[in-house]
């Protein structure tokens, strides 16, 4: 083999080798509208069931958010969250975590995401077929404001 032709194999090997992780790495990243929205759109959604719950005994809180508008702030405070995959289990340090139940027009209960402070989120999809839960960190940048705000 010459010395050019170990030189651009060399060369191809890397570029593969830079694209495969370039994949990998995007690959291991989603976003709550990647999951949620391929399969819901906010026009479908008809109320947010929510309950903020406390590390307190009796401070648990429920709400029912009905108003377009505030789904759809709500959802905008998650829409550039990027997730990473990682352990069900994990504990927040903060008060309080919520349990937001996504009820579509037709009263079926699609989606419910827990949130674990400002670091973890878990989504269970209630599809019939294939019901499953995954649980994420959250990695970029999030905004939960419209979410506390309703509590007020």
């Amino acid at each position: 083999m010459k010395k050019s032709d170990k030189y651009m194999l060399t060369g191809a090997i890397l570029a593969a080798a830079g694209v495969s992780l370039m994949a990998y790495t995007a690959s291991r990243y989603t976003s709550l509208k990647k999951i949620v929205a391929r399969m819901i759109t906010l026009e479908d959604i008809a109320s947010l069931e929510i309950t903020r719950l406390s590390s307190v005994p009796g401070e648990q809180k429920d709400i029912v958010v009905t108003e377009p508008k505030a789904i759809q702030q709500i959802f905008a405070g998650f829409s550039d969250v990027r997730l990473l995959k990682s352990a069900r289990n994990v504990t927040s340090g903060n008060a309080h975590s919520y349990y937001i139940t996504i009820v579509q027009a037709d009263r079926k209960q699609r989606f419910d995401i827990i949130l674990k402070g400002n670091s973890h989120l878990i989504i269970y999809d209630n599809d019939l077929n294939n019901p499953h839960l995954n649980a994420y960190k959250i990695v970029g940048p999030f905004n939960p404001q419209a979410l506390l705000q309703a509590f007020e």
